[in-house]
């Protein structure tokens, strides 16, 4: 017993754009070419979620990466990422495999007269 099922040619065509696309992108993780945005004083405090001041204060301590155009500092988003990503805070698990890993010293305690 043979089946034939009528698919229209518009869903075929979309399919095949779809599987087309997951190829093309597998083979090149990043076929088009990035385009780096730079965004101003104002626009990197609001993407870091700080007021100017506080990005000011980040920035004159070099703790933010930045570039300087006349009066302007620019920052990239990838930079103020790295930042953000710097103040991950360690739970309590990762804290106590750390202090296992710790090679410690055989001592005993003695009583201090």
């Amino acid at each position: 017993m043979e089946v034939t099922i009528d698919i229209p040619d518009e869903i075929i065509e979309a399919l095949a754009n779809a599987i087309a696309k997951q190829v093309i992108a597998a083979r090149c993780p990043n076929p088009e070419p990035s385009i780096q945005k730079w965004l101003t004083h104002t626009e990197a405090a609001a993407y870091l979620k700080k007021t100017p001041a506080a990005l000011y204060a980040l920035s004159s301590a070099r703790q933010i990466k930045f570039t300087k155009r006349g009066k302007q500092n620019y920052y990239r988003t990838e930079d103020l990422d790295l930042y953000m990503e710097q103040g991950w805070v360690k739970t309590s698990n990762e804290i106590k495999k750390e202090v296992q890993l710790i090679p410690r010293k055989n001592f005993s305690l003695t009583k201090i007269k």
